[in-house]
């Protein structure tokens, strides 16, 4: 028998990149009342999916995953200021809210973003996640601070604390867990990110958006 070629080598990294990142998310299932921040500040079908079908991601998105978990690691151990990779849970009408922050300061939280290239702007999915954060934590404002894997630019951006826009995504949340309660699926949030998501293929989302 032939020794390995070019192929199981590749097969082979991509099951190392594998086993971490199912080392670090374990196999639990995880009960209906409770939301984490990533599910909220995404389409609610994708985290619909992600809770009850649970369809592993791609060996290529795996890969993108932990590279940008190392890059969170690097900066959790050597940042100057703050407390790293701080985590809270609130109520919300039955719903516990869970979530887990890159930096936590006395007035502010950071957030840490890998991205191939900055954007102009925050992302929208990541201001939400910040302002469920700034909720989590009591805080007023919170910095998304996008690190390019591309040319190595960095860029923060300020996101003050919007009480509206809270109370939105609260009530997404809630949402959610009725949906896992009751198995029922939640409408798709049809956007650019769907280009990147495991389950377009089963959605029956429709009007993909362009990326910013």
């Amino acid at each position: 028998m032939s020794s390995v070629d070019e192929n199981h080598i590749e097969r082979m990294v991509h099951r190392a990149f594998r086993s971490v990142w199912e080392e670090d998310r374990g196999g639990r299932i995880t009960p209906p009342n409770l939301i984490y921040v990533t599910d909220v500040a995404q389409c609610l079908l994708k985290s619909w999916y992600q809770r009850t079908i649970g369809e592993p991601p791609s060996d290529e998105k795996i890969v993108i995953l932990v590279l940008g978990d190392d890059v969170h690691y690097i900066l959790s151990e050597r940042f100057p200021i703050g407390e790293g990779e701080q985590s809270a849970t609130k109520e919300y009408e039955g719903v516990l809210i869970r979530g887990r922050a890159d930096r936590v300061l006395a007035d502010s939280i950071l957030e840490f973003k890998t991205v191939t290239r900055i954007p102009k702007a925050p992302y929208e999915h990541h201001v939400d996640q910040s302002q469920l954060y700034l909720w989590l934590f009591e805080k007023e404002k919170a910095y998304l601070i996008y690190v390019s894997k591309t040319d190595g630019k960095v860029k923060a951006f300020c996101i003050d604390k919007d009480q509206k826009k809270i109370n939105e995504l609260l009530r997404k949340a809630k949402q959610l867990s009725q949906s896992l309660k009751l198995g029922l699926r939640p409408a798709p949030e049809p956007g650019w990110l769907c280009k990147y998501c495991e389950y377009a293929s089963i959605c029956g989302a429709t009007g993909i958006a362009k990326e910013k």
